[in-house]
């Protein structure tokens, strides 16, 4: 599947030297970029590229965008194929900002409280929420002797986040160099480790072990084998809440 993505029709020349104008002499001018992928990333990409002046060109081998957020319609009834809640929505407002619009605009967040409810196999349940004496209340039930280190647990995920997510979150690794520039920070957050293990040195209830290491799967990770710096999401989740987009991702 290819699709051609239109410059923003509300972007145009100026003196503060914006991008081109959209008619075709002056699109044909304009640098070609070619994203591969219409995931979220692939389009996210591309709207940068096009709010900088770019024509650019999509290609993905699905007959719809997406990638893992891909939509099922099947007799009158839409699925979500993949993510089914937003945790960053600041990162959304940012590229409909991009396109000179609000995101309210066109799309409606919900945010959820509680987060989503854990089933356990005992028959016991967990409601995740972000507020935190409600959380810490929900542990002491489940897994009393587990409260300390759900404490320490979330202070090194609001660690992990400060590091993996607002520093190397835009950082470029395009050389070798660039991964030997954060190994240091790579090893004292003992990224070798998994989600899952990393966990377990402050969790001992194997329920809430699963319960605050499951977050890979909302992207089709393993928490048994992907790296603990995936376990910036909790404090992630803690930070800006988890969001429901009315009608679907």
């Amino acid at each position: 599947m290819r699709r051609d993505i239109k410059p923003v029709q509300m972007w145009r020349d100026d003196r503060s030297g914006g991008p081109a104008s959209s008619d075709s002499k002056n699109l044909d001018a304009r640098p070609h970029a070619v994203v591969i992928g219409s995931g979220f990333g692939g389009l996210a990409a591309s709207i940068r590229l096009a709010a900088r002046g770019y024509r650019v060109t999509v290609f993905d081998k699905l007959d719809q965008p997406g990638g893992r957020a891909a939509v099922i319609r099947q007799d009158g009834f839409q699925f979500d194929a993949g993510p089914t809640i937003i945790t960053a929505p600041f990162l959304l407002e940012e590229l409909w900002g991009l396109c000179g619009r609000r995101m309210e605009q066109d799309i409606t967040l919900k945010p959820l409280e509680p987060f989503y409810r854990l089933m356990f196999h005992d028959g016991t349940a967990l409601d995740c929420s972000g507020d935190t004496p409600v959380m810490r209340a929900a542990i002491q039930r489940l897994a009393p002797g587990d409260l300390a280190g759900y404490d320490a647990l979330m202070l090194q995920s609001a660690e992990i986040y400060r590091i993996g997510f607002e520093q190397m979150g835009t950082m470029p690794f395009s050389h070798i160099s660039d991964i030997i520039k954060v190994l240091p920070a790579m090893a004292k957050l003992r990224a070798d480790r998994s989600l899952y293990k990393h966990v377990s040195r402050y969790i001992k209830d194997e329920r809430l072990r699963l319960a605050l290491s499951f977050h890979p799967l909302f992207i089709g990770g393993n928490p048994f084998s992907v790296t603990s710096i995936y376990g910036l999401v909790a404090y992630l989740e803690h930070k800006f809440g988890v969001h429901y987009v009315m009608g679907g991702t």
